[in-house]
């Protein structure tokens, strides 16, 4: 007896195809069996095809009784079942994938010539096929898995086939086509495939196949630097010479690629380093879950999972896979399942520099598969959008003025912003006019370019300050009007609004941030902050929570321990406030506000001395330094709702104006 999953899915008998049940789930439980390495438990299957309300169990049941006649002869059945678990016995049938892989795993040139025919054959038919879409995201994982494993294994069968010798043109040339269906973005694969049509076509057939593979890289965005290169040889190969070499060592050597002005990434597959059946499903979901969601980033260049799937087979130093990729930095990481728990462990490495800028390990409970992915993706993709951002900052600090790219001057300019000082904001100031110069369409520059506004008037380092809030709104508007999916610019829109007094629309603007990128720390923080501000105080701290959560050490970090400080104080909690309010002046960056604020709720805690000596810290760095500049930098949606704040401020020693 025999289970193809080869092409059609198919149960034969003495060589026999028996008709098989209409039903998919069934089908697919079939497959799920014939790949299995152990028994399955019942739960699992259910969890695995039946994952919608009803009756699972039944649903399996009936599964198992349309397999059953057809998997047995006379009193014997290759279907084992108990009470709890579902197997197939191997000793009495033979599935076409695992006897291909047999084959493939003797010695090179030693598998027999019809059999790899054979087997090419039964591969370029599918594998799999009919099962996308069915059961649940689990089982899809699954089956993305296999799948790409079985792609794997075809592509080994074709590359044995052309290894061999005396095999005429017109063969080479069919299995290279077929090997470029199965890698329609390879280089290796386009430019053997590009010298055999040459060789056996001449140069304008050569030509037209060139022009089609261009255009479909062109089409998905892919460098084709490579390809170009690969062609130029091959245009000017003269044809008397001898037939090229087929092996990769002699196609031409890969430029590397020019690395984009944005931080540029790949995210490597995931290695299962653990021995769980299902700890590759992991691997491969983590992968495919990482490279999506920061691809939705429109802060990053993120390199297609296709190409990175190829490239991380080839076990590369991290220089050489940015070189070939075209990248600055590489995510990669490793899975480990032991009974009900997983470990994680994921590294950003800086290609150029050689340096590892972020590593971390995640340890949980296996309750819920999938929960877990996401639990995983989400802290990763909150850890590492600002670690590529704090190593961009650091990358331009190191070039000299005069050789920044408008991201360069972006990132500039952003470490200059978050020192809050009124010299640093001006050099920000200056290097974000410079960026938007460069590139008039550049979203996250005019949106820096409100962060300054905002500073100047928040700072109250300008005499028109209402000017300065109108700038803000003018930039940030740009912002959002050249790029919408970019969280920043909403982030900037909705800061300008709170100091333009518009709390709603504020709010609103940083939900759309969020809306965009839900792992935004400074977006968390933002509603928070405009959330106290517009007597959201009880809905308000979860989101200063959760920005520290994502942001443990964030340059705004001294400001979401002030708000903190603000929030309680303004419910009446006037001791945590003042040990909020201090633990904000201890953080780097503190500026002169967050020590008024202490001031005041130090005042309300009763310890009216230490007031007075935040107090005076304000004034000696802000001699203007009122209560009124504190009104207008922290805009209420009802003044009169923080009455006892703002007397506070008074007594501790600020004039009013």
């Amino acid at each position: 007896m025999e289970i193809r999953l080869l092409g059609e899915l198919a149960i034969l008998a003495d060589g026999v195809s028996l008709a098989l049940p209409p039903s998919r789930k069934t089908r697919g439980l079939l497959a799920y069996l014939a790949l299995a390495d152990r028994r399955q438990r019942r739960e699992d299957l259910c969890e695995l095809l039946w994952d919608a309300p009803g009756d699972p169990r039944a649903a399996l049941r009936w599964s198992l009784a349309k397999l059953r006649p057809l998997l047995g002869h006379g009193t014997t059945s290759a279907l084992l079942t108990d009470r709890d678990t579902v197997a197939l016995d191997f000793d009495l049938v033979s599935v076409d994938v695992l006897e291909a892989r047999s084959t493939l795993s003797l010695a090179a040139g030693q598998a027999d010539e019809r059999a790899l025919e054979a087997l090419e054959k039964s591969f370029s038919a599918g594998y799999l096929n009919g099962l996308d879409g069915l059961g649940s995201r689990q089982f899809q994982l699954w089956l993305e898995t296999e799948k790409t494993s079985l792609r794997d294994l075809h592509r080994s069968i074709i590359v044995e086939m052309m290894s061999r010798p005396g095999l005429p043109e017109a063969s080479l040339l069919q299995l290279a086509g077929k090997m470029v269906a199965l890698d329609p973005l390879s280089d290796a694969s386009n430019i053997r495939y590009l010298k055999l049509v040459f060789e056996a076509e001449g140069l304008s057939e050569a030509r037209q196949a060139f022009d089609r593979i261009a255009r479909h890289y062109r089409d998905e965005q892919q460098d084709h630097t490579v390809l170009l290169a690969g062609w130029h040889s091959i245009a000017r190969a003269d044809r008397s010479r001898n037939r090229m070499s087929l092996v990769e060592q002699d196609l031409p050597r890969k430029v590397d690629n020019a690395l984009p002005e944005k931080p540029s990434v790949a995210v490597l597959d995931f290695r299962d380093i653990g021995s769980h059946a299902d700890g590759a499903v992991l691997a491969n979901g983590l992968t495919v879950d990482l490279n999506s969601r920061l691809a939705q980033l429109p802060s990053l260049f993120v390199i297609a999972r296709q190409s990175t799937a190829r490239i991380s087979a080839l076990n590369l130093a991290p220089q050489q896979i940015g070189a070939k990729l075209g990248v600055r930095y590489l995510i990669s990481g490793s899975t480990q399942r032991d009974n009900n728990r997983v470990r994680t462990t994921i590294t950003l490495t800086d290609t150029v520099g050689q340096g590892e800028l972020w590593s971390e390990h995640f340890d949980r409970p296996l309750d819920d598969l999938f929960q877990v992915q996401d639990d995983i993706t989400n802290a990763v993709i909150a850890a590492i959008e600002p670690a590529i951002e704090r190593a961009e900052m650091q990358r331009a600090l190191l070039k000299p003025p005069d050789s920044l790219t408008a991201w360069e001057c972006f990132h500039r300019g952003l470490w200059h912003c978050f020192r809050f000082t009124a010299e640093d904001n001006e050099i920000a100031h200056r290097l974000f006019v410079e960026a938007v110069t460069v590139d008039p369409h550049f979203s996250r520059a005019f949106a820096g370019l409100s962060f300054t506004h905002y500073s100047r008037a928040f700072l109250n380092t300008v005499p028109d300050v209402d000017r300065e809030v109108r700038e803000a709104l003018e930039a940030a508007s740009h912002s959002v009007d050249f790029d919408g999916r970019d969280a920043m610019g909403h982030w900037a829109l909705g800061r300008a609004l709170f100091l333009s007094r518009q709390h709603d629309r504020a709010m609103s603007a940083i939900d759309r941030a969020l809306l965009v990128n839900p792992n935004y720390a400074q977006g968390h923080y933002a509603r928070g902050f405009v959330g106290i501000h517009a007597g959201l105080d009880d809905a308000s701290l979860p989101s200063i929570e959760m920005a520290q959560r994502l942001s443990p050490f964030d340059p705004l970090l001294f400001a979401m321990k002030s708000s903190r400080a603000i929030s309680l104080a303004n419910r009446g909690r006037p001791e945590e406030a003042a040990s909020w309010a201090i633990a904000g002046t201890q953080e780097p960056n503190a500026h002169f506000h967050i020590y008024a604020v202490a001031a005041a709720c130090l005042e309300l805690a009763g310890r009216s001395a230490d007031a007075r000596n935040n107090a005076g810290w304000v004034l000696e760095r802000k001699p203007a330094y009122t209560v009124e500049v504190f009104r207008r930098s922290f805009p209420h949606k009802d003044e009169s709702a923080r009455e006892n704040f703002l007397a506070a401020l008074g007594r501790a020693g600020l004039p009013w104006q």
